[in-house]
C-alpha cells in the first residue's frame, strides 16, 4: 500500500503540472497509467481506493480550481479560460462551474467571494489519513482535525 500511495502522489503531481502547462494530451487516463506502468483499470481502482474519489472527478475539480483562480485574477475572457482548461464550450464550463461552486463564472468575476476549492490531494500524508508514522501505533485520542478555508 505504501508503494501505491507514492505512485498516486506521482499522478497527482503530474496532473497539477499538466493543468498549469495546459497540456490536455498528458491528462488522459492512458497517459497517466502508462507513466506508472499499470493498466488503466488498475490505476483508476487504486486511485479511488486511496483518494476516495474517481480520477475523472478529481481532474475536473482541479481544472475548475485553476480556472476559478484565473477568473478571479486575470482579465481573460471566460470563453478563453474554458478552452484553456479543456472544456468544449462556454455552456459546458458554466454548467460545471455552477455545479461545483454554486455561482456562474461571470457572477463570480463580478463579485468574488471565498469559495471552498478542491485542493491538491496528498495521499502520502500519513498523519492526515490517520496512519501515523511508519512503525507508530495509531492513536487519535488527542488529535482533532479541523478544516479551515482561506480565501
Amino acid at each position: 500500500m505504501y508503494e501505491w500511495r507514492k505512485q498516486i502522489q506521482i499522478i497527482v503531481d503530474e496532473i497539477d503540472k499538466c493543468i498549469k502547462n495546459y497540456n490536455d494530451e498528458a491528462l488522459t487516463l492512458r497517459a497517466l497509467s502508462k507513466k506508472l506502468g499499470y493498466s488503466q483499470f488498475h490505476t483508476t481502482r487504486k486511485f479511488k481506493e486511496i483518494s476516495v474519489m474517481q480520477l475523472r472527478d478529481y481532474l475536473r475539480s482541479r481544472k475548475l480550481a485553476f480556472a476559478l483562480k484565473e477568473i478571479r485574477d486575470s482579465k481573460k475572457t471566460i470563453l478563453d479560460i474554458a478552452f484553456d482548461y479543456g472544456f468544449s464550450s462556454n455552456e459546458a464550463f458554466t454548467r460545471a462551474f455552477k455545479n461545483a461552486y454554486g455561482v456562474t463564472p461571470s457572477e463570480y468575476r463580478k463579485n468574488p467571494k471565498p469559495i471552498i476549492l478542491r485542493t491538491k490531494i496528498n495521499p502520502f500524508d500519513r498523519y492526515f489519513l490517520g496512519f501515523g508514522e511508519i512503525g507508530m501505533i495509531k492513536s487519535t485520542d488527542d488529535i482533532k482535525i479541523y478544516f479551515v478555508t482561506i480565501p
